[in-house]
């Protein structure tokens, strides 16, 4: 099993959120994807999910940006008939649910970014009180066999360790009964 982790915006390798991750799988291979607003995101991608085309169980976890990100490398490997387990953490789902954001978005980050309507076969944490991206339309989204877990925290996550045990629920149950 390998575990590819996708930082957020302004992120990189030593988030503390990637690291927890490693710790959480640690039975298992991890790697985390590196990339700033400038970097060829579908190259990216495509590098990635050229490395995992023998891999059978893989973990996506993707945190804000990265989230969006890991979710298209998933479609990628759905379309080739590939599965892979989805967690996405305040996932930008749309450029549009951003708030009043400083973060700038370059014309390429801006193209490189897929709108995702109703994201299926995830499990997605989001904080109640996230200051970056607006989810108030999230529950009333259809989202095909995913799991919303909304939680008392901001869009960093700070609390994140505490919702570890959530994860590896769902990881443990999809890999039991409905995966590989």
């Amino acid at each position: 099993m390998i575990m590819i982790y996708f930082h957020g915006y302004g992120s990189d390798k030593t988030s503390r959120k990637y690291e927890d991750c490693k710790r959480l799988f640690k039975n298992s291979s991890s790697f985390c994807v590196e990339w700033n607003p400038e970097s060829d995101i579908k190259s990216i991608l495509n590098v990635v999910d050229a490395e995992l085309s023998e891999q059978e169980q893989v973990i996506l976890i993707g945190d804000s940006t990265g989230a969006n990100l890991a979710y298209q490398l998933r479609e990628k490997r759905k379309e080739k008939g590939l599965k892979s387990i989805l967690i996405m953490l305040s996932p930008l789902l749309d450029l549009d649910s951003r708030l009043n954001s400083k973060l700038i978005f370059s014309d390429n980050l801006r193209e490189s970014i897929l709108k995702i309507n109703n994201p299926e076969d995830a499990f997605i944490i989001v904080g109640k009180q996230d200051e970056v991206l607006d989810f108030v339309d999230l529950q009333d989204k259809i989202t095909y066999n995913s799991e919303i877990l909304f939680v008392e925290d901001s869009h960093r996550l700070p609390k994140f360790r505490d919702y570890l045990g959530y994860i590896n629920h769902y990881v443990q149950r999809k890999l039991k009964y409905e995966y590989f």
